[in-house]
């Protein structure tokens, strides 16, 4: 696919991405899950890149993506389970 078109979707795809997150339903999405709407995001640019440029290096671009993201996302994951945790103790 020609770069022109591959950023001609992109665009819209992200344009339209914005716009759901910007619903009641979004906003609250992005307020519980920000690191997933972060992927998400992350994914449509990776996915039109695909697209665009040789296999070898979209392969090490997903690699480099995955390797520096999964501490980002474990963390979020693990504070979220803090957070829970002591708003469940600070019931009691």
């Amino acid at each position: 696919m020609r770069s022109l078109e591959s950023y001609t979707i992109l665009g819209l795809l992200s344009s339209l991405y914005a716009v759901s997150l910007n619903t009641k339903v979004g906003k609250k999405f992005t307020e519980e899950y920000t690191w997933a709407t972060v992927c998400i995001g992350t994914s449509l640019v990776l996915a039109i890149l695909r697209l665009m440029i040789p296999k070898e290096h979209w392969y090490k671009l997903m690699t480099a993506f995955t390797v520096a993201g999964f501490p980002m996302v474990a963390r979020s994951l693990y504070n979220k389970t803090i957070r829970e945790i002591q708003h469940n103790e600070a019931r009691y």
